[in-house]
């Protein structure tokens, strides 16, 4: 199996080899150690059957930034009608993706 990840680690790092043809492609994996099966997977850029070939699953995470407790409570204990309640900090947060319109539209 390292001779796998060597190889997919030197495809990554070579736009030629990651761009290839399958024909050069396939030369490439002919020349390594890799189980015929698993070139074929390669040659044929199919992650399923690679994963399933190696018995391995894709690996991934997932990053989220949760709100603040206090911006919350002070949302769900404003009772208030939104006409008549003054904004505060807390509930105009100026994004870095809207830009004020400074002209006509």
């Amino acid at each position: 199996m390292s001779s796998v990840i060597d190889f997919l680690e030197k495809m990554g790092k070579d736009a030629m080899l990651r761009h290839a043809s399958q024909d050069d492609l396939a030369q490439a994996v002919a020349e390594t150690e890799i189980d015929s099966a698993v070139g074929a997977a390669i040659i044929a850029k199919s992650t399923a059957e690679l994963y399933a070939l190696l018995q391995q699953g894709p690996m991934f995470c997932i990053q989220s930034t949760p709100g603040k407790e206090d911006e919350e409570e002070e949302e769900e204990g404003d009772e208030e009608a939104p006409e008549n309640r003054q904004p505060t900090k807390t509930s105009r947060k100026a994004s870095p993706f809207v830009h004020p319109v400074t002209g006509p539209v």
